[in-house]
């Protein structure tokens, strides 16, 4: 009676009748359909990225994978501007790689669309510090919460999480970024302990009720300009050992560069079905964060 040994789940069933395939599958469309990000195409860029990570099938486990020379928070902190500012989400945001003040520096350039070396080293033309004023109001009027406590363990990311759901409703956790989370139980296999990590982040997103966001990054080789690479990247080696867990799989690649800087693809595999998508995105030649090319800019709050 006191042995408190988990029961052993039923290996799931694999042989089905097609009867029984049939109706799950009208089951599904009508589920689908009844879903506010059906009729919402990948190609409304933002937006389909909101209902993705925090829609009506959440909570949901998803990883952004991004080839390292491009910097995951680059990307992180583009989303987390759009989704908290834009859409009003709670955010709490799992900064491993940088101080929570220098993350709070390129979230605040990425809103205010300045550069942040500039605005760091106070270089920036006196006509835009206003835009800075308010890019700054309109953040601080957000339900974002910063956590850059190292290292970072499976077991502090969950207690972590607890206490910021205590202070807020929180809508989504992103994690910047993989390669920074330590494993208990460490083995010479990376794949191995990326696969453990990203196992237990979806168990404690089943647990919490809550949508996780894990932002990772690659090295593969690959050719930018080789567009055939959209339909080849969940191949890439480095992606191949826990990429599978999530429930939603984004990958960024290069694209053409353009005269205002340098089209991004990041594309979407959701459940397993293969390429169901792609948000296209720009960055420009000073660097800084991902614009959709679907949307006008943040609409700065006036005073």
């Amino acid at each position: 009676m006191g042995n408190k040994r988990e029961l052993k789940r039923k290996p799931p069933k694999t042989i089905t009748h097609v009867k029984g395939a049939l109706d799950q599958f009208f089951f599904d469309m009508d589920n689908l359909q009844n879903d506010p990000i059906f009729g919402i195409s990948p190609e409304s860029g933002y937006s389909f990225l909101n209902q993705l990570l925090v829609g009506k099938h959440a909570p949901r486990f998803s990883i952004i994978s991004v080839p390292e020379k491009y910097w995951t928070t680059a990307l992180g902190a583009s989303i987390i501007a759009e989704l908290s500012i834009r859409n009003n989400r709670s955010i709490g945001y799992f900064s491993l790689s940088i101080s929570s003040s220098y993350f709070t520096g390129v979230l605040l350039s990425i809103v205010a669309d300045v550069d942040l070396h500039l605005m760091r080293s106070g270089r920036l033309p006196s006509e835009r510090w206003p835009d800075l004023s308010t890019a700054s109001r309109d953040l601080v009027e957000t339900e974002m919460y910063i956590d850059d406590a190292r290292p970072l363990t499976i077991k502090v990311f969950r207690r972590q999480a607890l206490k910021m759901m205590e202070k807020s409703k929180i809508d989504l956790f992103v994690i910047d970024s993989l390669q920074f989370i330590l494993c208990k139980k460490y083995h010479s296999n990376k794949a191995h302990n990326y696969q453990k990590i990203c196992k237990s982040l979806k168990n404690i997103s089943e647990e919490l009720n809550v949508s996780i966001l894990l932002m990772s990054e690659f090295s593969d080789e690959y050719d930018a300009d080789d567009f055939r690479t959209a339909s080849d990247c969940t191949e890439l080696a480095s992606l191949q050992g826990y990429t599978r867990i999530a429930d939603a799989e984004l990958c960024l690649i290069p694209g053409e560069s353009v005269k205002d800087g340098r089209l991004f693809n990041l594309h979407l595999y959701e459940n397993y079905d293969g390429l169901t998508g792609t948000i296209e995105l720009l960055r420009n030649n000073s660097g800084g964060g991902f614009k959709d090319r679907t949307q006008q800019p943040i609409q700065l709050t006036d005073s």
